[in-house]
């Protein structure tokens, strides 16, 4: 089995120039002849984006996942073009900062598994290949990509377009790849039922209850639930609270804020409330969604994360369980918390540290906004009483110490939106002008 590659005519080329090993495409990038090309093509990333999207697609490039006599795999072109799965999966990370380091750092923590690594094309990201030991199809490919994009890699900025059986990689120039063939890895996963069918549970009692908490047309469960594929399911579901954000960055706005977590392992004795869990939360945050997208989350989750696996008449009977109640209580059961950092998804170029950084210094901003305002109340309620103002007084009715009070009391206001202007200038000076990839 080996990679399609196309070295001809760009991203507009639609049959194969050849077909390579993994270890010739090792050669190809270590040994890359155009050096000078590629140290232009990377400064035009920063000076020039709409020079650089264009020189990008005339790179060669191959298809990492199969070996096809040509790209299109849409209905009938997928037997007239496909031959093989190449048994390789491609992750890539986008946006990375200091991308020698984060290089060295993906193979010395992933190397038992991971059997190249090399620096993308842009010189900001990062290009990883695994050898899988599973046989993969055409229904179970999306399932095992990303059973290890929210399980080995759950903790990386994985992008997440770069899946599909026909996903392209573009040729790179790094003199240092990383290539390891010894190393390989199996995905614990199976297919319990196939994707975009339905299933029959036997055994399983069928109700009629509508869920009016949620909607009155489309969350009757069912004896019968369709499967949705992967990259359908998270584009549909909600796993967060949505927070709409203004700035081109970051903005403060405290909210209840749910946020959906996945345990690496849910073992035996977790399933059944892990899933409840999940089940009211997921209903929580999507009220109007068909239940079968619901349904299809929490079959991915236990096929992806749970040992040992619930199988599919207790996973089904379970589920339903869990909806009938809802249904007759009108009532989701969740624990949100309070969150006041968000950020807009143009702000996808900085790094997770930065975020991190960013976030503890605008935490601590707000929270001396807050004290501060809690102290000017206090204040503004002795005045208008006509009650002396004393730090005594005021710690009687804010609860804060003297300290805490002294320190805010005759302090000028603070200005968030200027304060915050000088966190984000500290770490990116030029911000506004910052463009994703």
């Amino acid at each position: 089995m080996k990679i399609s590659y196309y070295g001809e005519d760009g991203i507009e080329q639609t049959k194969p120039s050849k077909f390579i090993t993994l270890e010739e495409l090792v050669l190809m990038v270590r040994n890359n002849p155009n050096v000078g090309f590629y140290e232009h093509l990377r400064n035009l990333r920063i000076t020039d984006k709409t020079q650089y999207d264009k020189l990008k697609k005339s790179l060669p490039f191959i298809t990492p996942h199969i070996e096809a006599v040509g790209r299109k795999l849409k209905d009938d072109f997928f037997n007239k073009n496909f031959r093989s799965f190449t048994q390789l999966l491609y992750f890539d990370i986008d946006n990375v900062e200091d991308v020698l380091n984060e290089k060295q750092r993906i193979i010395n923590q992933y190397g038992d598994f991971v059997s190249f690594v090399c620096i993308s094309p842009s010189g900001r990201g990062i290009s990883i290949i695994i050898q899988i030991e599973n046989e993969l199809t055409k229904e179970n490919f999306e399932m095992i990509w990303y059973s290890i994009r929210l399980n080995e890699f759950k903790d990386e900025n994985i992008d997440p377009d770069a899946t599909g059986i026909g996903r392209t990689m573009f040729l790179s120039y790094d003199p240092d790849v990383y290539y390891n063939p010894n190393v390989s890895l199996a995905v614990d996963f199976d297919m319990d039922e196939k994707v975009g069918n339905q299933y029959y549970s036997m055994g399983v009692i069928e109700t009629n209850n509508v869920n009016s908490h949620i909607s009155n047309t489309n969350t009757i469960t069912k004896r019968k639930y369709k499967i949705y594929e992967v990259n359908q399911i998270l584009k549909v579901l909600a796993t967060s609270t949505p927070v709409h954000v203004d700035n081109d960055i970051v903005e403060i706005n405290e909210v209840d804020y749910i946020n959906m977590y996945i345990p690496r392992t849910i073992t035996q004795g977790r399933r059944h409330s892990t899933f409840y869990r999940m089940i009211h939360s997921l209903f929580y945050l999507n009220p109007d969604v068909e239940i079968d997208y619901i349904y299809s989350y929490i079959w991915l989750i236990n096929n992806c994360f749970t040992l040992p696996r619930l199988d599919k008449i207790e996973l089904h009977r379970h589920f339903n369980s869990v909806v009938d109640q809802i249904h007759r209580t009108h009532i989701v059961y969740v624990n949100p918390k309070k969150r006041r950092v968000h950020w807009n998804k143009k702000s996808c170029y900085l790094s997770s540290i930065q975020k991190q950084l960013i976030t503890k210094r605008i935490t601590g901003l707000y929270t001396r906004n807050k004290n501060q305002n809690d102290v000017l109340e206090a204040i503004n309620k002795l005045k208008e009483d006509g009650k002396k103002v004393t730090n005594l007084a005021i710690k009687e009715i804010t609860g804060k110490d003297i300290k805490t009070i002294r320190n805010y009391r005759d302090k000028p206001l603070i200005d968030m939106e200027v304060e915050i202007k000088v966190i984000l200038d500290e770490f990116i000076p030029s911000y506004p002008q910052k463009q994703c990839a």
